[in-house]
């Protein structure tokens, strides 16, 4: 239906893509979606409108985007919900609805070049690059999207979310956005210049630092927030490794095994339950790991037979450790 190159979107359309006006709808009905479909008001073309202007109810539009009839632009009377449709493969170069829903749609390519929304919902579809004019007045949702790596030239929003976006590693310039980013994930390592927004890490907020500087963070850092659930956003930015480095720990148990000596580990934080960690080293290659476990256990054989994943210690036996 569709192909992308270096010069941009190209699209290969049905020649009738929407119904002549003068066509009657029960006619066009059965003509595109067969002689049982439920009644449903046919697109209305605008006239005089070059390239093709459809104005529709939200279930019109959604049968039409479904059978592959893409106008040129698509005006919905209210919200276009197709999430989870795995037939949808592209949206209009054109688009104004009120709340756009495409979540789950694996074969979704192409978004609008030009899009008119309160608010968008595209998380986990197939989608590699967005480009035009965005105007969305509240959250843009574009989360797992693996494959993502270009937002909208403009691209104006409340909110923008583009958690796990590996391959997105810059925004574009004119970017505007008035409350909170959420990072996690994504490949950013930076703002462009000029925006100023609330950093936000898996709905926690952050400072730049910690989204996008991380290996720039100190022990202390962590171990004077107060917050916790800041705290363990740092933590997990930090590495639970280097942490051990930097600040040691109370050592709890110490055994030997195939490796060496392992040591259960206990690092107690203000108002929050303690990091505990069993250190050990790999008999195959001498590196040492650092795997945290719960804070109730307080022997090395029982982190091990944990992180094994026994809950009784004596029905861990190992005959090789590697």
């Amino acid at each position: 239906m569709f192909s992308i190159n270096a010069q941009g979107r190209q699209l290969r359309r049905p020649a009738t893509a929407v119904p002549p006006p003068t066509e009657p709808a029960a006619a066009w009905r059965a003509r595109s979606f067969g002689a049982g479909a439920a009644p449903i008001a046919a697109p209305a073309v605008l006239p005089g409108s070059p390239g093709g202007t459809v104005r529709a109810t939200p279930e019109a539009a959604r049968a039409l985007l479904l059978a592959g009839r893409l106008p040129d632009e698509l005006i919905v009377s209210g919200a276009l919900r197709l999430n989870g449709e795995a037939r949808l493969r592209e949206l209009p170069r054109w688009l104004e609805c009120t709340h756009l829903e495409v979540n789950d749609c694996p074969n979704l390519e192409l978004l609008p070049e030009r899009l008119r929304a309160t608010s968008v919902q595209a998380a986990r579809t197939a989608v590699r690059e967005l480009t035009g004019d965005w105007l969305v007045r509240e959250h843009v949702g574009l989360s797992g999207n693996p494959q993502l790596r270009q937002l909208p030239e403009r691209l104006t929003a409340r909110s923008l979310d583009v958690a796990n976006c590996p391959r997105l590693l810059q925004l574009p310039a004119a970017l505007h956005l008035t409350h909170w980013l959420e990072v996690a994930g994504s490949g950013l390592t930076g703002l462009p210049g000029g925006l100023r927004v609330n950093l936000h890490w898996q709905g926690t907020a952050v400072d730049e630092r910690t989204a996008f500087r991380p290996e720039d963070l100190k022990a202390v850092d962590i171990l004077n927030v107060r917050n916790v659930t800041r705290r363990r956003v740092l933590l997990e930015r930090f590495g639970l490794d280097r942490l051990v480095r930097e600040v040691g720990g109370l050592v709890l148990d110490r055994d030997r095994d195939t490796g060496g000596e392992r040591q259960l580990l206990s690092i107690p934080l203000e108002g929050d339950e303690p990091v505990v960690a069993l250190r050990v080293v790999c008999p195959s290659t001498a590196h040492t790991y650092v795997l945290r476990v719960p804070p109730h256990l307080r022997t090395c054989r029982r982190a091990a037979a944990w992180l094994a994943g026994f809950e009784n210690e004596h029905d861990y036996r190992p005959l090789i450790e590697t």
